[in-house]
């Protein structure tokens, strides 16, 4: 692993947090929050770096959560004491699996193009039109519904795709 990562360190963080008992609070889970910011923004660094040359399955796990990852870290936690704890809990799990992504990376293959593997986790899909959100195109994130999940996070055009999404749906009819 890269030097700066200091593996012992991550791990007593995130598991403070996913043990059994309670969750931090006030000034202790914001400087918490902000430790496993900073340490997932070191394990998104070297797992992408390491997704490269990472075989399918292991490759395709890496990217998944990196874009997770990505996605939390864009997702703001909320103004109550419960969702700032839920908040931390998700970093938890991300800096956990980052961690170990990191250390046990898997068979290693023969590597892929490195611009491939970053198309892959940065890419953004618009939930009603289902094209890519391109770097400087409008978009917010939205979480859409998902009985499973509970929601699955991903973005809308805000501004180019409206006319075409509402066609779709008018072309959209039951088949008698």
């Amino acid at each position: 692993m890269r030097e700066g990562i200091d593996a012992a360190v991550i791990q007593r963080t995130y598991t403070a947090v996913l043990s059994a008992g309670p969750l931090p609070t006030g000034e202790a889970l914001d400087k918490t929050t902000a430790v496993l910011v900073e340490h997932i923004g070191l394990l998104v660094a070297e797992v992408s770096s390491l997704a490269v040359v990472m075989r399918r399955a292991y490759r395709r796990s890496a990217c998944h959560v990196v874009v997770r990852a990505r996605h939390i870290l864009e997702e703001p936690a909320g103004p109550s004491q419960a969702a700032r704890q839920r908040h931390a809990f998700d970093l938890a799990l991300i800096a956990r699996s980052l961690l170990i992504l990191a250390e046990q990376p898997g068979p290693m293959g023969s590597a892929v193009d490195a611009e491939e593997v970053e198309r892959v986790v940065q890419r953004r899909i618009c939930g009603a039109c289902l094209q890519p959100v391109e770097i400087g195109e409008g978009a917010e994130p939205v979480v859409f519904a998902a009985e499973a999940s509970g929601g699955i996070r991903g973005y809308l055009h805000t501004d180019s795709c409206v006319v075409v999404a509402e066609e779709r749906r008018s072309r959209l009819r039951a088949v008698p």
